[in-house]
C-alpha cells in the first residue's frame, strides 16, 4: 500500500477510537466484535439516535432503558465517559466502550464530527501530534530503542527496527505477543520476508513505499523504509495480528520512519566524524608523527582502553574487477556492530586497516579473529562473485609499538591472497611461511624448489601429483586419510605416490626428504610463477 492511498472510507469505530484515546483508556465492556464496527453519526441524545448512529454518553448516564432505546434505534455502538461501576447487565448486541477518562462529551462529539467531516484534516492533526511526540524525544537525546518503545505505546502493536542488512536495531513486543515475540523476529528478519518492492535500497529510498503485508500464522505488518538521502537505510515494521493493524498504526509507521531517519542521519555524521578522527591517528601512529605522549592523549580521547591489547587488521579485496573500498568498509563497520568490538579504521590505499581491542589475557586475539571471519562471512552473502583476504597481526599493548602489527598483518594479508585463503590469516599461525616472505626475493628459493620437485614442476599434466603430495603431508603421511580428502581409492593414491618416487626418485618415509618436500610444496605455493 502506498501512502498517498487513502487509509480507509468509512470511519470504523475501533480505529476512531484508537485515533481520538490514548490505550488504556479504552475499555470493552462486552467482547469487542471481530468484524469492523463501522458508523455514519454521533448523538448525545438516544432520542435522535438514527440507523447507524453512535451514542457518547455520561459513564453514569447509562441505564438498561437507555441501552434498549439504542438497540431499538439501530445504534451501533455506545461510548460512555468517566470512571464508573456498571451495575446493569451489558448486552452482547451492542457494543459498549467506556472511555475510562473524564473527558468533556461535547469536546469528544467535535473530534468525531471533525474526523466524519473532514477526514484528512483529523489525520493530519494527529499525524502532527505523533510527530511531535516522537521529534521531542529525538532532540531530547533519545536513540531508536526510546522511540519505538514510545511507538508501541502509541500503536499498542509490536514494532521492530532493522538496519539495511536486516539486523535488528530495535524490537519491542506489544503485550499480546510477548509469547512468540522471538520467533516473530526471526521471521521478519529472513531477507525472503522483505516485500520485492524493497528489496532495491535506492528505489525503495526514492518511492517512499508503505506496505501493509500479511504473513502466514495470522500475522500482518506495516513495513516502510527508513530513508536517509533518498537512500533505504534500514526499515521499521509495526506489527500485529492480522486483521488488527489500523489508521492509527499506518500514522505511527510514517512518523516512526521518518523520526528513525532522523536519528540515523546524525548518528551517522557523528560516526563520520569519528572515523576521521580514528583514521588521522592511526595514520600519524603508523608513519612515527607522534611523540609517546602524545599518542596516548590521543588515544584516550578516542576512548580506547590502552590498558589493554590491540591488534591490526587489513582487508583487501582479491578480484580482476574489484568493488570500491568503500563498500569493503562498509562491510568491516557492519561486522563491528555485530560484534560489538571496538576498533579504529583508517583506508589504505586499496586496502583498510583497523586496530581491533582485545582483552589483554588473550594472546591469540581472539576478538580480532572473529571480526576478521565476520568480514569474510558477510562478502560472501553481498558479493559472492569476488573474495576479500584478511591478514591479522599479533596483539600488542604499547600504542608506539602498533606498528609492528600493522607490519606482521600486512605479512597476514599477503599470503592469505597468494595462497587465496578464504579465511583470516593470523600472523604468528603462519609457521614456516614466515620465513619465506622474508626470503621471498631470494633467487635461492627458487633455485631449492627445483632441486626437490624437479621434474614435477615441468609438465602442467602433473599438478595432481603436487595435490597429492599436498594433501599427503596435511594428514600426515596417512593414507586413508590422505585418500578421503582427495576423494580417490587407496588404491589410486598409492599409484600416485609411486608415481612421484619414480619421477623424482624420492623417498618420501625419509624425514630429511619429507622435510625438504613440505617446504618445497610451500614455497610453489607462494611462487609467482
Amino acid at each position: 500500500m502506498n501512502k498517498s492511498t487513502p487509509i480507509f472510507e468509512d470511519l470504523i469505530l475501533n480505529d476512531s477510537l484508537n485515533l481520538l484515546f490514548p490505550a488504556e483508556a479504552i475499555l470493552w465492556l462486552n467482547k469487542k466484535p471481530e468484524s469492523d464496527i463501522k458508523f455514519k453519526w454521533v448523538s448525545l441524545h438516544p432520542e435522535q439516535l438514527e440507523n447507524g448512529d453512535l451514542l457518547l454518553l455520561k459513564a453514569t448516564n447509562l441505564r438498561t432503558k437507555t441501552i434498549k432505546s439504542a438497540i431499538s434505534s439501530g445504534a451501533v455502538g455506545i461510548l460512555i465517559f468517566g470512571p464508573h461501576k456498571i451495575n446493569i447487565q451489558i448486552p452482547e448486541n451492542m457494543p459498549i466502550v467506556n472511555i475510562k477518562s473524564n473527558e468533556n462529551i461535547r469536546d469528544v462529539q467535535r473530534e468525531f464530527t471533525k474526523l466524519l467531516t473532514n477526514k484528512n484534516a483529523s489525520l493530519n492533526e494527529r499525524k502532527l501530534q505523533i510527530q511531535n511526540q516522537l521529534t521531542k524525544l529525538a532532540a531530547e537525546g533519545e536513540m531508536i530503542d526510546g522511540i519505538a518503545k514510545a511507538m508501541v505505546d502509541i500503536s499498542r502493536h509490536g514494532i521492530i527496527i532493522h538496519d539495511k542488512r536486516l539486523n535488528i536495531i530495535s524490537s519491542i513486543p506489544s503485550p499480546d505477543l510477548q509469547q512468540a515475540w522471538s520467533d516473530i523476529t526471526v521471521l521478519f528478519s529472513q531477507q525472503e520476508n522483505l516485500p520485492s518492492p524493497l528489496h532495491d535500497r535506492q528505489q525503495a529510498g526514492e518511492n517512499d513505499f508503505e506496505i501493509l503485508q500479511d504473513i502466514t500464522g495470522g500475522l500482518s505488518r506495516i513495513i516502510v523504509p527508513i530513508n536517509v538521502g533518498n537512500v533505504a537505510r534500514g526499515y521499521l515494521s509495526v506489527v500485529g495480528m492480522e486483521g488488527t493493524l489500523d489508521t492509527l498504526d499506518h500514522l505511527v509507521a510514517e512518523e516512526g520512519a521518518r523520526t528513525c531517519a532522523i536519528i540515523m542521519s546524525r548518528t551517522k555524521a557523528v560516526r563520520e566524524t569519528e572515523k576521521k578522527l580514528q583514521s588521522d591517528l592511526l595514520s600519524a601512529l603508523l608513519q612515527d608523527d607522534l611523540s609517546p605522549r602524545d599518542a596516548s592523549l590521543w588515544v584516550e580521547a578516542i576512548g580506547l582502553d590502552q590498558s589493554q591489547a590491540h591488534a591490526a587488521l587489513q582487508f583487501s579485496w582479491d578480484s580482476t574487477a574489484p568493488p570500491s573500498r568503500r563498500r569493503l568498509e562498509t562491510l568491516i563497520n557492519g561486522a563491528v556492530i555485530e560484534l560489538d568490538a571496538k576498533v579504529i579504521l583508517h583506508p589504505a590505499g586499496e586496502s583498510v586497516v583497523c586496530f581491533c581491542q582485545n582483552p589483554v589475557s588473550d594472546d591469540k586475539a581472539s576478538l580480532a579473529v572473529s571480526l576478521g571471519e565476520k568480514v569474510l562471512e558477510l562478502s560472501k552473502i553481498e558479493y559472492s562473485d569476488t573474495n576479500v583476504r584478511c591478514g591479522i597481526g599479533s596483539p600488542v599493548t604499547d600504542i608506539n609499538k602498533w606498528h609492528l602489527s600493522f607490519k606482521e598483518a600486512g605479512l597476514a594479508l599477503e599470503m592469505a591472497t597468494k595462497l587465496k585463503e578464504g579465511k583470516p590469516y593470523y600472523y604468528p599461525d603462519l609457521s614456516v611461511y614466515r620465513l619465506l616472505l622474508l626470503l621471498e626475493d631470494n633467487p635461492e628459493l627458487n633455485y631449492f624448489l627445483k632441486d626437490v620437485l624437479g621434474s614435477l614442476l615441468l609438465d602442467n599434466k602433473q599438478d595432481n601429483l603436487i595435490e597429492t603430495l599436498e594433501a599427503y603431508f596435511k594428514n600426515n603421511s596417512n593414507i586413508s586419510k590422505t585418500a578421503e580428502t582427495l576423494f580417490i581409492h587407496r588404491n589410486t593414491l598409492s599409484y600416485r605416490l609411486d608415481k612421484i618416487k619414480n619421477i623424482t626418485g624420492m623417498d618420501l618415509n625419509n624425514p630429511e626428504t619429507a622435510l625438504a618436500v613440505n617446504l618445497a610444496l610451500k614455497i610453489y605455493r607462494i611462487s609467482p610463477n
